[in-house]
């Protein structure tokens, strides 16, 4: 038995099976104790816990979802990533993957293929707005509930915009069977590669096959770049030559031919699902296992046909064919005269349509950065959009800014709804009653709740060394995350003290040198500030003028500079490692 199974993580999760085993991560099924309910838990094995890429993909992961709320999309509950123990609490998914779908149904009914396939856009294109891109869309990753709703899941090798990645390497490749051709060499990867994988997706459900199989998974790789697949109506000849297209169009080699977007091959979906026999004027797409490329809208009109110039001659010389003939090319001239003007006015009306349906698309505004009152008060963007505002906490943006945005950009008819998502600033949290607790207990406390323990001694003749004797803030009062606490302990020592020097607003440098000087040592934590200048020390703990045991460590909390202008630049990075912090 997985020595796992039966205890309870974090005093709430009560761990009850193994539902799945992957290279780095094990799922189980637990207990929710605290909601009552069943959760599936992905924990890092042990052999994993200290390689720092593994733990980097295990944290993108969590990253990715936590950014994303959707009915397709498998939710993230809670997250640890400290001690013995690193795991992600996810929605429990009572079904079977897609794949173990499709090997029983072996070539599925087209409106169930369409079905499926609809959803895992809709999905995508949710992920891909908020700048996530999936890089392992399978159906190994897709979840079938009874209800014939999907799950996508697994984020692990996800691309998250702004954030630092894992590097593209044979563990994050994908699979062979359904990465796009860019991902199998290696390069650069946007939403179109989740495209071309969902194209491959439908491919299989349509024929009961991959388009690409060998025993070599590098082989495999190479025939996503080098190969072109059969069509799939030669592997079944009920597809649709609609359906056909579309599969074609989301696979090609090229990503500036596939769909520019999710949302773009559901529509598409969307008209075959209403008319089986509709075709799409997408003029190139595979003819044979070749580079060969056709035309599929051919005019008939334009096939070379035998000439007759001995039939005509003859009808010349017959008066009454000749008639005929006149009579039904004149005749042709009316009806072509007809068909010209019914045509000129068809246009006519399809450019004023446009043009009336033009007016109604206006641009989306950028409203991230903005204060919500501005955009409240900004006539033009309430005269086009409703605005529904949504409200998070945010530790580093002050409360009241947007910090997102949906739809993201584009043109939208007027009325659309623009979501706004509003900073309420830094998470605020009671100071825990410590007092009269020895100094571990506080500590623990302390660390529960995300505050900061800055220590200082206080000499005390009544009560025994280490046991808190005051708080600031007092104890019950509300602060917001990472506040620094002062935690008076009481001791009865003879070892030297001296005064902690004030090293607010120095730099660095000056305030390393001040610290030695008193016979100090430092601890450094550096974190983006958007009001203090790069290298110069925020605040710090203990604070100015306390006295502390010579040679006690000082932690220095030092700007690294404003955080809107290094993700502007790119060089926006969130430190997976310890900070040294004694929390």
């Amino acid at each position: 038995m997985d020595k796992l199974i039966g205890q309870i993580l974090n005093d709430r999760y009560k761990i009850v099976d193994i539902t799945g085993v992957g290279g780095m991560s094990v799922v189980y099924k637990a207990r929710d104790l605290l909601e009552n309910r069943y959760v599936a838990i992905k924990i890092l094995k042990d052999e994993f816990l200290s390689d720092q890429k593994s733990r980097r993909r295990f944290l993108n992961e969590s990253r990715a979802i936590a950014m994303l709320s959707h009915d397709n999309i498998v939710d993230v509950f809670d997250v640890n990533f400290e001690g013995a123990t690193q795991y992600i609490v996810m929605e429990y998914i009572d079904g079977i993957t897609l794949k173990t779908f499709m090997t029983e149904k072996h070539i599925l009914p087209i409106d169930d293929a369409i079905k499926f396939t609809a959803q895992i856009l809709v999905a995508l294109e949710h992920a891909h707005e908020r700048g996530v891109i999936h890089r392992d869309i399978k159906p190994h990753n897709i979840m079938l509930l009874d209800d014939e709703s999907i799950k996508v899941a697994d984020f692990g090798i996800a691309h998250v915009s702004n954030f630092d990645t894992v590097t593209m390497t044979d563990k994050a490749i994908g699979s062979v069977h359904y990465i796009s051709p860019e991902q199998a060499k290696g390069a650069p990867t946007n939403a179109k590669s989740d495209i071309y994988s969902t194209g491959v997706i439908l491919y299989e459900m349509l024929t009961g096959q991959l388009p690409f199989q060998s025993d070599s998974p590098v082989t495999v790789a190479l025939m996503q770049v080098q190969q072109t697949p059969k069509n799939p109506t030669e592997l079944n000849p009920t597809i649709p030559i609609g359906m056909e297209q579309i599969i074609l169009k989301a696979m090609q080699k090229d990503p500036a031919n596939r769909y520019e977007n999710a949302m773009a091959m559901f529509k598409d979906l969307a008209k075959i699902l209403a008319d089986k026999t509709i075709e799409f004027n997408y003029k190139k797409i595979y003819n044979d296992n070749s580079t060969k490329v056709i035309d599929i809208y051919q005019n008939e009109n334009n096939i070379d046909k035998p000439q007759k110039n001995e039939d005509v001659k003859n009808k010349k010389r017959n008066s009454w064919k000749w008639n005929v003939i006149r009579n039904r090319i004149l005749a042709g001239f009316a009806g072509a005269f007809l068909a010209f003007i019914l045509v000129a006015i068809g246009a006519g009306f399809m450019f004023t349509f446009v043009d009336k349906f033009a007016e109604q698309l206006v641009d989306v505004p950028s409203v991230v950065g903005r204060t919500i009152l501005e955009v409240r008060a900004d006539e033009k963007i309430n005269k086009n959009f409703e605005i529904r505002e949504e409200n998070t906490y945010d530790d580093t943006v002050a409360a009241g800014i947007i910090i997102g945005q949906d739809p993201a950009d584009g043109k939208f008819d007027k009325g659309k709804q623009l979501k706004v998502i509003v900073s309420k600033g830094k998470r605020m949290v009671t100071v825990p009653k410590i007092t009269g607790l020895d100094e571990a207990q506080a500590r623990v406390l302390i660390k529960e709740v995300d505050l900061y323990f800055d220590k200082i001694l206080m000499p005390n003749d009544t009560q025994k060394e280490g046991i808190v004797l005051k708080t600031e803030p007092a104890v019950s009062t509300s602060v917001s995350v990472g506040t620094p606490i002062k935690v008076y302990i009481s001791y009865r020592s003879e070892i030297q003290q001296v005064f902690v020097p004030d090293v607010v607003k120095k730099t660095k440098d000056a305030a390393l040198a001040d610290l030695f000087k008193q016979g100090l040592t430092a601890d450094i934590i550096e974190e983006y500030n958007d009001v203090v200048k790069t290298g110069v020390v925020i605040t710090q703990i203990p604070s100015a003028d306390n006295i502390i045991d010579s040679g006690s460590s000082v932690t220095i909390i030092v700007s690294k500079g404003s955080i809107s202008q290094a993700i502007a630049q790119g060089t926006y990075v969130e430190d997976l490692t310890s900070s040294g912090v004694d929390e």
